[in-house]
């Protein structure tokens, strides 16, 4: 497929600007290392933001660009692409094709559903519980990818076995179970490091720029309260207020479920090694600090605790009905490895945001937004992010703005990390257009869902992200980041 029109204009502007702008003296105060850094940047979020290329192409020009403009050498450009957040992450990827390649977690979803009663407004919650729950340690486009043909059966089978429901409340049911599936798999990302991009480019980012370490359980006390507050909330507006819900579905989806739970059969040796691998693992980066102090072990981290059961995985035996590993290396084709050299791209992009003075210049650059103190530059970060999210990648986002916005902060005297986390929350709120997030494509490719149908849910849902990223970001985290 070729490219849009305005991917050829930013496959054009992106050098363009860039060039231009190397022509040009540099500002006072700003170094021609600095100067260069901006011109790369702008080349990148210009790419990044029209996807002329594919965004983890973009993510390797500093590779190509750094040395040769004399902004680092390729030895420092090339070393975070190798930061340990990128392999917590790549661990994270492996467990959860692990547990899509023996359908343990089908097995999850459905035993979770089978406690959801009958209730129309119950079973939309049972889905949505099961999707934030699985996004919090899966990708959330496999999570909805799963989920989405079962919740297309039970509508089904309402349409089959209720014949007079009104088409009203058969179309908002639908909406609301469509919409809250893709919704609560975003929501639910947000509670862990591994759960989406953003979390863990900021981790990473944090740690090489200012030497702050965010610990997986240090960072569920900030996305944790804020998925367990949000996703109620999307309920409740979704099949109260945006797409109200008020019935008893028949009796026939509870024995729907229950016949695809009962097709499952027993649980297999690979089903239960891989479950007690992930739960390990999910126990042993919340207790980290517990294991560290009670068993004295040093170095211990979460990217290598992720790591060693990746190596797990290929090495555990599936059982002989299986036959070989859990895992084996062709299963690994399925993991986003494009989503790692981003990470990589955007750390390197920090990285000389920072040592050639670039940051510290935007910084008192900027300074004078002191005036309107932190919290209305936190609600107003979180906004434009949000909105901002609707269009480009929430990854590439992130990238893009995390090095401004925390070197605002340290010109007025905060923390980096006061400006950070609401940037960070803030790209996993994108819930108004199917190019906003992965399940938001996946839901509206059933052909069930208009864009205006999303638009006028997704709004809310921004603007509800707006209040409560907000108030996390400025009273929660600095008790967590103190």
């Amino acid at each position: 497929m070729g490219r849009s029109q305005h991917q050829k204009l930013g496959l054009l502007l992106g050098p363009l600007v860039a060039i231009c702008l190397l022509l040009l003296s540099p500002p006072e105060q700003l170094s021609q290392a600095g100067w260069a850094t901006a011109a790369i940047g702008i080349w990148m979020a210009i790419w990044w933001s029209t996807e002329a290329v594919p965004v983890s192409v973009t993510a390797l020009l500093p590779l190509v660009t750094f040395e040769l403009l004399g902004i680092l050498d390729l030895k420092a450009a090339a070393a975070p692409y190798a930061n340990p957040t990128i392999y917590l992450f790549m661990g994270g990827f492996m467990i959860a094709t692990a547990m899509q390649k023996c359908g343990l977690h089908r097995r999850i979803a459905f035993f979770i559903l089978s406690f959801v009663s009958a209730g129309a407004r119950s079973i939309i919650l049972g889905f949505m519980l099961v999707s934030a729950l699985l996004s919090m340690w899966m990708t959330n486009t496999s999570t909805t990818m799963m989920l989405l043909p079962i919740a297309l059966s039970i509508i089904s089978t309402l349409e089959t076995d209720e014949p007079e429901l009104s088409d009203t409340q058969r179309r908002h049911f639908q909406l609301s179970l469509l919409l809250g599936v893709a919704y609560a798999a975003t929501i639910g990302g947000m509670a862990t490091l591994v759960g989406t991009p953003p979390n863990a480019f900021l981790a990473g980012f944090m740690n090489e720029t200012y030497g702050l370490q965010i610990g997986f359980a240090q960072w569920m006390l900030v996305g944790l309260p804020l998925a367990v507050i949000m996703l109620p909330l999307a309920w409740w507006m979704l099949t109260r207020w945006v797409y109200p819900v008020n019935f008893k579905t028949p009796e026939e989806v509870k024995q729907r479920l229950a016949q695809q739970r009962k097709s499952l059969g027993a649980m297999t040796k690979a089903e239960a090694r891989v479950g007690a691998i992930f739960t390990l693992v999910a126990l042993a980066w919340m207790t980290r600090p517990l294991i560290e102090g009670a068993f004295g072990i040093e170095g211990l981290s979460d990217a290598g605790i992720a790591m060693f059961a990746a190596l797990s995985l290929f090495v555990i035996s599936a059982g002989k009905s299986e036959g070989g590993a859990l895992m084996n290396w062709e299963d690994t084709r399925d993991i986003p490895w494009g989503v790692l050299i981003l990470f990589g791209g955007g750390l390197s992009l920090a990285a000389a945001v920072s040592d050639t003075g670039l940051a510290e210049w935007m910084g008192q650059s900027l300074v004078s937004l002191n005036t309107y103190g932190l919290l209305v530059l936190i609600i107003c970060a979180a906004t434009m992010v949000i909105f901002l999210t609707e269009m480009t990648s929430n990854l590439a986002t992130t990238a893009t703005f995390l090095p401004v916005v925390a070197a605002i902060a340290v010109e007025i005297g905060g923390a980096p990390i006061s400006l950070a986390v609401p940037v960070a929350l803030a790209a996993s709120c994108a819930f108004m257009l199917p190019v906003a997030t992965p399940p938001n494509a996946i839901v509206f490719s059933s052909g069930l869902i208009s864009i205006p149908q999303m638009a006028r849910a997704g709004l809310l849902l921004n603007l509800l992200g707006i209040v409560l990223v907000s108030a996390v970001a400025y009273f929660i985290a600095p008790m967590v980041f103190a």
